[in-house]
Protein backbone atom coordinates (compact mmCIF):
# COMPACT_ATOMS: atom_id res chain seq x y z
CA UNK A 1 0.00 0.00 0.00
CA UNK A 2 1.44 3.85 -0.82
CA UNK A 3 0.32 6.11 2.12
CA UNK A 4 1.59 9.93 2.92
CA UNK A 5 2.90 7.94 6.44
CA UNK A 6 4.86 5.65 4.24
CA UNK A 7 6.37 8.07 1.92
CA UNK A 8 8.36 10.08 5.05
CA UNK A 9 11.51 8.87 6.01
CA UNK A 10 11.54 5.53 7.75
CA UNK A 11 13.83 6.82 10.79
CA UNK A 12 11.58 9.51 11.51
CA UNK A 13 9.78 8.83 14.64
CA UNK A 14 5.94 7.48 14.57
CA UNK A 15 4.18 10.44 15.99
CA UNK A 16 6.46 12.55 13.83
CA UNK A 17 5.70 10.72 10.96
CA UNK A 18 2.05 10.91 11.43
CA UNK A 19 1.74 14.85 11.72
CA UNK A 20 3.22 15.34 8.71
CA UNK A 21 0.73 13.38 7.03
CA UNK A 22 -2.14 14.98 8.73
CA UNK A 23 -0.92 17.82 7.70
CA UNK A 24 -0.44 17.48 3.92
CA UNK A 25 -4.21 15.85 4.22
CA UNK A 26 -5.42 19.52 5.72
CA UNK A 27 -3.61 21.15 2.92
CA UNK A 28 -6.22 18.98 0.53
CA UNK A 29 -9.08 19.58 2.65
CA UNK A 30 -10.72 22.95 3.17
CA UNK A 31 -13.84 23.95 5.03
CA UNK A 32 -14.85 27.72 4.47
CA UNK A 33 -18.00 29.26 6.54
CA UNK A 34 -19.52 32.01 5.39
CA UNK A 35 -22.48 33.84 7.02
CA UNK A 36 -25.78 35.64 4.91
CA UNK A 37 -26.24 38.74 6.68
CA UNK A 38 -29.50 41.27 6.02
CA UNK A 39 -31.15 44.66 7.09
CA UNK A 40 -33.75 46.17 7.01
CA UNK A 41 -34.30 49.72 4.88
CA UNK A 42 -35.73 52.46 6.37
CA UNK A 43 -38.28 54.36 5.22
CA UNK A 44 -35.77 57.20 4.39
CA UNK A 45 -32.28 56.77 4.76
CA UNK A 46 -30.42 60.16 4.11
CA UNK A 47 -27.00 59.51 2.78
CA UNK A 48 -23.61 61.79 3.67
CA UNK A 49 -20.86 60.49 1.87
CA UNK A 50 -17.08 60.86 3.52
CA UNK A 51 -15.50 64.42 3.03
CA UNK A 52 -13.14 64.14 0.18
CA UNK A 53 -15.82 61.57 -1.71
CA UNK A 54 -18.37 60.98 -4.14
CA UNK A 55 -20.83 58.20 -4.64
CA UNK A 56 -22.73 57.42 -7.59
CA UNK A 57 -24.39 54.26 -9.51
CA UNK A 58 -21.93 53.52 -12.58
CA UNK A 59 -22.80 54.29 -16.15
CA UNK A 60 -22.22 52.19 -19.16
CA UNK A 61 -18.41 51.92 -19.68
CA UNK A 62 -17.42 53.39 -16.08
CA UNK A 63 -16.34 50.32 -15.29
CA UNK A 64 -14.38 50.04 -18.26
CA UNK A 65 -12.14 52.59 -17.20
CA UNK A 66 -11.30 51.63 -13.70
CA UNK A 67 -7.60 51.11 -12.41
CA UNK A 68 -7.36 47.79 -11.27
CA UNK A 69 -4.92 48.80 -8.55
CA UNK A 70 -7.76 51.30 -7.30
CA UNK A 71 -10.52 48.36 -7.65
CA UNK A 72 -9.09 45.06 -8.29
CA UNK A 73 -10.66 44.71 -11.54
CA UNK A 74 -8.58 43.30 -14.13
CA UNK A 75 -8.91 43.34 -17.73
CA UNK A 76 -11.19 40.50 -18.02
CA UNK A 77 -13.34 41.35 -14.50
CA UNK A 78 -14.00 45.12 -16.51
CA UNK A 79 -15.51 43.45 -19.33
CA UNK A 80 -17.43 40.90 -16.98
CA UNK A 81 -18.30 43.88 -14.74
CA UNK A 82 -19.78 45.67 -17.71
CA UNK A 83 -21.54 42.48 -18.81
CA UNK A 84 -23.31 42.78 -15.15
CA UNK A 85 -24.73 45.85 -15.57
CA UNK A 86 -26.04 44.81 -19.23
CA UNK A 87 -27.85 42.26 -17.10
CA UNK A 88 -29.41 44.59 -14.73
CA UNK A 89 -26.72 44.16 -11.89
CA UNK A 90 -25.81 48.05 -10.56
CA UNK A 91 -22.18 49.19 -9.47
CA UNK A 92 -21.68 51.55 -7.05
CA UNK A 93 -18.79 53.66 -7.42
CA UNK A 94 -16.92 55.78 -5.06
CA UNK A 95 -14.44 58.80 -6.26
CA UNK A 96 -11.56 60.53 -4.74
CA UNK A 97 -11.53 64.29 -4.92
CA UNK A 98 -9.49 63.78 -8.32
CA UNK A 99 -12.45 61.78 -9.36
CA UNK A 100 -10.28 58.09 -9.35
CA UNK A 101 -12.12 55.60 -8.64
CA UNK A 102 -11.39 54.21 -5.25
CA UNK A 103 -14.47 52.28 -4.04
CA UNK A 104 -16.33 49.83 -6.06
CA UNK A 105 -19.33 47.31 -4.84
CA UNK A 106 -21.60 45.47 -6.53
CA UNK A 107 -25.63 44.53 -6.27
CA UNK A 108 -27.51 41.95 -7.94
CA UNK A 109 -31.29 42.87 -7.69
CA UNK A 110 -31.97 38.93 -8.19
CA UNK A 111 -30.24 36.09 -6.53
CA UNK A 112 -28.10 35.92 -3.36
CA UNK A 113 -25.35 34.56 -5.85
CA UNK A 114 -22.01 33.26 -4.65
CA UNK A 115 -20.21 32.25 -7.82
CA UNK A 116 -20.11 28.30 -7.56
CA UNK A 117 -21.13 28.21 -4.09
CA UNK A 118 -24.57 29.55 -3.47
CA UNK A 119 -27.58 31.04 -5.77
CA UNK A 120 -30.91 31.90 -3.95
CA UNK A 121 -33.95 33.81 -5.59
CA UNK A 122 -34.25 36.95 -3.80
CA UNK A 123 -37.87 38.41 -3.45
CA UNK A 124 -38.53 41.42 -5.16
CA UNK A 125 -38.13 44.01 -2.71
CA UNK A 126 -34.47 42.22 -1.99
CA UNK A 127 -30.97 43.70 -3.32
CA UNK A 128 -27.74 41.33 -2.14
CA UNK A 129 -24.60 43.39 -2.10
CA UNK A 130 -21.52 41.43 -3.19
CA UNK A 131 -17.49 41.93 -4.55
CA UNK A 132 -16.73 45.05 -2.26
CA UNK A 133 -13.23 46.56 -2.65
CA UNK A 134 -11.74 50.04 -1.09
CA UNK A 135 -8.49 51.30 -2.85
CA UNK A 136 -5.14 50.32 -0.52
CA UNK A 137 -4.29 53.45 -0.62
CA UNK A 138 -7.76 54.80 1.05
CA UNK A 139 -9.01 52.05 3.70
CA UNK A 140 -9.65 53.12 7.35
CA UNK A 141 -11.87 55.49 6.20
CA UNK A 142 -15.14 54.27 6.23
CA UNK A 143 -15.83 53.72 2.33
CA UNK A 144 -17.56 50.29 3.03
CA UNK A 145 -19.94 51.49 5.40
CA UNK A 146 -20.69 54.46 3.05
CA UNK A 147 -21.14 52.15 0.19
CA UNK A 148 -23.63 50.11 2.05
CA UNK A 149 -25.59 53.43 3.07
CA UNK A 150 -25.44 54.87 -0.38
CA UNK A 151 -26.74 51.54 -1.50
CA UNK A 152 -29.81 51.79 1.03
CA UNK A 153 -30.57 55.11 0.72
CA UNK A 154 -31.18 54.39 -3.05
CA UNK A 155 -33.34 51.64 -1.81
CA UNK A 156 -35.39 53.48 0.52
CA UNK A 157 -35.90 55.83 -2.44
CA UNK A 158 -37.38 53.01 -4.23
CA UNK A 159 -39.24 51.61 -1.81
CA UNK A 160 -37.82 48.56 -1.25
CA UNK A 161 -37.64 46.51 2.26
CA UNK A 162 -34.02 44.82 3.05
CA UNK A 163 -30.65 44.62 1.80
CA UNK A 164 -28.68 41.17 2.12
CA UNK A 165 -24.77 40.80 2.44
CA UNK A 166 -22.33 37.72 3.36
CA UNK A 167 -19.00 37.80 4.78
CA UNK A 168 -16.72 35.16 5.61
CA UNK A 169 -16.01 34.16 9.54
CA UNK A 170 -12.44 35.77 8.99
CA UNK A 171 -12.67 38.85 7.47
CA UNK A 172 -13.20 41.14 10.38
CA UNK A 173 -13.13 44.43 8.19
CA UNK A 174 -16.28 43.05 6.38
CA UNK A 175 -18.11 41.80 9.13
CA UNK A 176 -17.28 44.83 11.25
CA UNK A 177 -19.18 47.71 8.66
CA UNK A 178 -21.60 44.96 8.69
CA UNK A 179 -22.17 45.21 12.21
CA UNK A 180 -22.05 48.98 12.35
CA UNK A 181 -25.13 48.86 10.31
CA UNK A 182 -26.97 46.86 12.38
CA UNK A 183 -26.81 44.02 9.49
CA UNK A 184 -28.22 40.47 11.33
CA UNK A 185 -27.70 36.85 10.62
CA UNK A 186 -29.92 35.06 8.42
CA UNK A 187 -28.16 31.82 8.24
CA UNK A 188 -24.73 30.22 6.89
CA UNK A 189 -23.46 28.01 4.16
CA UNK A 190 -19.68 26.05 4.39
CA UNK A 191 -17.66 25.47 1.54
CA UNK A 192 -15.63 22.23 1.36
CA UNK A 193 -13.26 22.12 -1.18
CA UNK A 194 -10.68 18.41 -1.43
CA UNK A 195 -9.56 16.73 -4.13
CA UNK A 196 -12.15 15.08 -6.77
CA UNK A 197 -15.08 16.85 -4.68
CA UNK A 198 -16.34 20.30 -3.73
CA UNK A 199 -19.97 20.65 -1.74
CA UNK A 200 -21.75 23.51 -0.56
CA UNK A 201 -23.52 22.92 2.50
CA UNK A 202 -26.77 25.34 3.57
CA UNK A 203 -28.12 25.58 7.06
CA UNK A 204 -31.36 25.51 7.79
CA UNK A 205 -31.97 28.90 8.60
CA UNK A 206 -30.44 30.09 5.54
CA UNK A 207 -32.74 27.28 3.41
CA UNK A 208 -36.02 29.02 5.35
CA UNK A 209 -34.54 32.82 4.89
CA UNK A 210 -33.79 32.11 1.28
CA UNK A 211 -35.79 29.19 -0.12
CA UNK A 212 -35.89 29.43 -3.52
CA UNK A 213 -32.60 27.73 -5.49
CA UNK A 214 -31.99 29.38 -8.45
CA UNK A 215 -29.96 27.08 -11.45
CA UNK A 216 -26.73 28.51 -12.68
CA UNK A 217 -26.64 30.02 -16.21
CA UNK A 218 -23.67 31.56 -18.56
CA UNK A 219 -25.57 34.80 -18.80
CA UNK A 220 -22.33 36.66 -18.82
CA UNK A 221 -20.18 34.43 -21.01
CA UNK A 222 -23.18 34.81 -23.74
CA UNK A 223 -23.31 39.09 -23.18
CA UNK A 224 -19.66 38.67 -23.88
CA UNK A 225 -19.51 36.22 -26.30
CA UNK A 226 -22.52 38.13 -28.30
CA UNK A 227 -21.47 39.85 -31.52
CA UNK A 228 -21.23 44.05 -30.86
CA UNK A 229 -24.45 45.84 -31.55
CA UNK A 230 -24.12 47.37 -35.15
Amino acid sequence: MNSSVEELPSGAPIHVRLRKALGRVRRRFQLDRFDVFARLVPATEPFEPPAGYEYAWAASGDVATCDEYHTELDARERAEGEARLALGHRAVLGRDEQGEVVFTMWVNPHCLNIPGEVKRRLAPDQWFIYKAFTSPDHRGRKLYQAGMRFVLCEMAREGLRELVGYAHVKKRVSRKGLAALDFEERGRYWALSMPGLQRTLLSSRLRKSFPDAVPRTNAVARVLAAPPAP
